[in-house]
């Protein structure tokens, strides 16, 4: 199934209607449901692009804290809109669902009771991201140019958002588009965990504002780098703190916000 099609729309300039053929996003809804020997759950209804689920829905077991790594997913299988997804009994999975709020299913990267993002990375049992790490900033304004130019839906469409991880050097390893910018987050970081890469030497890279959510999930696959070309919201910037990740904002060419361990960002000063 086709990530866009064409629609007939009403193109107005300067008072002038005109009909145009126009390209558009094509999202559908995906239900993911869990199973184990101990029977079936429903986890989350999402919207989404329809190709390529299973980075998608590895990402979000993986954010959600169902499954720790890819060798937890015993089958997954995905037909008319339903992913049913067998996990191995190491994954507790009906002790895991229990400790999830209820919003969890629809708001994706939620594991814990607490009410607020770092209420919940607390929650999670995830400790601080201690990396020794440092890049210069012509890095990340690399690693941004490069996921600029890698969405073609995007330009077709003006209609989804980018996710990336990037190396150390600012090359891209995975890159993913999505209608929305927790499901291209949790698109990339499954490819990830479906290749083994290593997060925790990387650098996570999206198109989206920075809320405490999407920085949850950074937090939990261990990327002590996240940069967009958005700009960080109070919570994210809390959580980012407590969680010992660099949070870089508004990336725009040579320019930068960095809000959070501005440590591991070294400047020429030559």
């Amino acid at each position: 199934m086709e990530s866009t099609r064409k629609v007939t729309i009403q193109r107005c300039q300067q008072g002038v209607c005109e009909a145009k053929q126009d390209t558009i996003v094509h999202e559908t809804g995906l239900r993911i449901l869990l199973l184990d020997s101990k029977g079936e759950e429903n986890f989350a209804f999402i919207r989404t692009v329809p190709t390529e689920p299973a980075p998608l829905i590895v990402g979000l077991l993986f954010t959600s804290r169902i499954i720790s790594r890819i060798e937890d997913v015993v089958q997954l299988r995905v037909r008319n809109q339903l992913a049913k997804v067998r996990l191995s009994d190491d994954c507790l999975l009906h002790e895991k669902l229990v400790s999830l709020r209820p919003s969890a299913r629809l708001v994706t990267g939620i594991c814990g009771p607490d009410e607020g993002a770092l209420g919940t990375w607390r929650a999670c049992d995830v400790p601080p991201i201690e990396s020794p790490l440092k890049i210069s900033p012509e890095i990340i304004t690399k690693a941004i140019k490069a996921l600029n130019k890698s969405m073609p839906i995007f330009r077709l469409t003006g209609g989804t958002h980018g996710a990336a991880m990037a190396d150390l050097e600012g090359n891209l390893l995975t890159v993913t588009e999505d209608v929305g910018r927790h499901n291209a987050i949790d698109r990339v970081i499954g490819k990830a965990i479906q290749q083994s890469k290593d997060c925790s030497a990387g650098i996570l890279l999206c198109t989206g504002r920075l809320t405490g959510d999407l920085v949850l999930k950074a937090a939990v696959a261990r990327v002590p780098y996240l940069a967009s070309i958005g700009a960080a919201v109070d919570s994210g910037i809390e959580l980012a703190e407590a969680a010992g990740i660099t949070l870089i904002g508004f990336v725009r060419g040579i320019r930068m916000n960095i809000y959070t361990h501005p440590e591991r960002i070294v400047f020429n000063t030559t």
